[in-house]
């Protein structure tokens, strides 16, 4: 009886510790769709981590001296825990609501200290719980406490794995939150209603199911906003939307976009079978590469929904693309109709670069995500690395954010301060627009280049006759203050943030004023 009661303990220390390491990877990922997924959310995430399982620690010993012996208590606080995680998918969304106006660090830092960190406090007083359960002697106490924290640390190593490899790319974010919750509280509550405690345990079973069925609720967008992919993985939640392209073109048609955390990444025309993009800024793109003749090889760097590659194909080069998640490629093949035979290798962009032998024209880095920067690719060592996979005479392109003046301006200062000093010629391309709302492209290469060869149409929009015209006037990038960017000392995500935060607050604002359910 006392084994089969040591591993009954054992086996909730050991779903304890699975759950701890599901609600941290789920509470971050729930963030990315209003804060992304940057250092500063995984920072935040990880710190609130411990600080939760801190509390929990400590609160957990002390109730446990308190009320030493009592199955009761461990009971209810796992119940408690797995209830609390049960909600978190379904509060996070009013919480971030109320704190998306914060800088990215606050609003990440106070929306999991309200839905994320209570459950792992309750999660943390288990454990001096039950080390206070399975210890009768003192000379006990310090094996028992090994025993329970590698059980429970072995329960987290394999659900971090589960869930970052399997559950969260095939399940996203509500389901495994919800049955995870109730795997916690199941077993607790079990125990509870065989010690004929049906008028407290009752309401919870019914609590626990109420959850689970309202995973079917109504989606929160009008009937405007058609969702026809949806999907959390590595780069965080992904989905493929129809809706019309309010504030965009004049007459709102309807465009098909690839949303990537709240960002949309892509965004087509679905009259036009999904081959161009709604975007002014994409006709800026392919006219600077069609200085380079038919036929040349180009790097693509990050997929999106496949614009540039139609656009690449259109020019008539050979394109190899480097994409880190897959799904990215699998939908801009289905919803997109990207041409099946382009070639999509799924890798990280810098280890593609090392490790490739092929020798490129171009290479275009297309890989920021809102507030995500790729900052181990935009170093001195990261264009050393591009520079030896390039022909003579070839050229480097970067999609940026539109600032460039000021403190939001910083980081693409510090990316054209960092070309110059890896020993290219620089050029910064602006589309149109205020810097909000437009791009900035950084034309690379080691030789000045003619672009008044510039010869590209794009459907739907004016011809660019003279590609001059939208040149930034080196002179009035003031570098003074930039930084050189390297792989010992990344900076651009710290630069980067003041800037994205205005980008994340747009998207945020237009899906708000179009497309919620008011």
């Amino acid at each position: 009886m006392i084994t089969s009661k040591k591993n009954y303990l054992f086996l909730l220390s050991f779903l304890e510790g699975g759950a701890v390491m599901a609600c941290e990877l789920i509470g971050a990922k729930l963030l990315a769709p209003f804060f992304g997924t940057s250092l500063y959310v995984w920072a935040a995430a990880l710190a609130l981590t411990l600080g939760g399982l801190t509390l929990g620690y400590f609160i957990g010993g002390r109730l446990s001296k308190k009320y030493s012996g009592s199955t009761r208590l461990l009971y209810w606080v796992l119940v408690t825990a797995g209830l609390l995680l049960v909600l978190m998918p379904y509060s996070s969304d009013l919480i971030m609501s109320a704190t998306i106006n914060m800088s990215l660090e606050a609003g990440a830092i106070c929306s999991l200290m309200i839905f994320m960190l209570p459950p792992l406090m309750f999660m943390g007083m288990v454990s001096p719980i039950i080390i206070n359960l399975l210890t009768n002697e003192v000379d006990a106490a310090g094996n028992n406490a090994g025993n329970v924290y590698a059980i429970s640390t072995l329960g987290g190593i394999l659900m971090t794995f589960l869930m970052g490899f399997y559950i969260i790319p095939n399940f996203g974010l509500t389901y495994p939150a919800v049955i995870t919750g109730i795997l916690l509280a199941m077993l607790p509550t079990i125990s509870l209603l065989s010690e004929q405690r049906l008028k407290v345990a009752a309401p919870i079973l019914l609590l626990v199911v109420s959850a689970f069925l309202s995973l079917s609720s109504k989606d929160k967008f009008n009937d405007e906003y058609q969702v026809l992919y949806q999907s959390e993985g590595i780069l965080g939640q992904v989905k493929v939307v129809d809706h019309p392209s309010y504030d965009i073109t004049p007459d709102a048609r309807l465009g098909r976009g690839l949303i990537v955390n709240n960002t949309l990444q892509t965004y087509v025309g679905v009259d036009n079978n999904f081959q161009y993009s709604i975007w002014s800024w994409a006709n800026y793109f392919p006219t600077a590469a069609s200085i380079f003749p038919t036929g040349s090889n180009v790097l693509l760097l990050g997929l999106g929904g496949g614009t540039l590659v139609k656009q690449l194909d259109r020019l008539g080069f050979e394109t190899d693309v480097v994409e880190i998640d897959r799904r990215i490629a699998d939908v801009s093949y289905e919803f997109f109709k990207m041409d099946p035979s382009t070639k999509v290798v799924i890798d990280d962009a810098r280890h593609y670069v090392k490790t490739t032998s092929k020798k490129y024209d171009i290479v275009i880095f297309d890989t920021f995500l809102s507030e995500a920067v790729p900052e181990h690719l935009i170093t001195v060592e990261g264009f050393a690395d591009t520079k030896k996979i390039m022909n003579p005479n070839g050229m480097i392109m970067i999609n940026f954010y539109g600032f460039i003046e000021g403190e939001k301006g910083l980081a693409a200062r510090s990316v054209y301060k960092t070309l110059q000093h890896s020993g290219y010629q620089v050029e910064v391309l602006a589309t149109p627009g205020d810097a909000q709302s437009r791009n900035l492209i950084f034309l690379a290469s080691e030789e000045e280049k003619d672009f008044s060869t510039a010869d590209y149409q794009e459907l739907n929009f004016d011809k660019i006759d003279n590609l001059y015209d939208h040149f930034i006037d080196p002179g009035l990038i003031d570098v003074q203050g930039a930084k050189i960017l390297s792989d010992r000392k990344p900076q651009l995500a710290k630069l980067y943030t003041k800037a994205a935060k205005e980008w994340k607050k747009s998207y945020n604002e237009y899906y708000f004023k179009h497309f919620i359910k008011k």
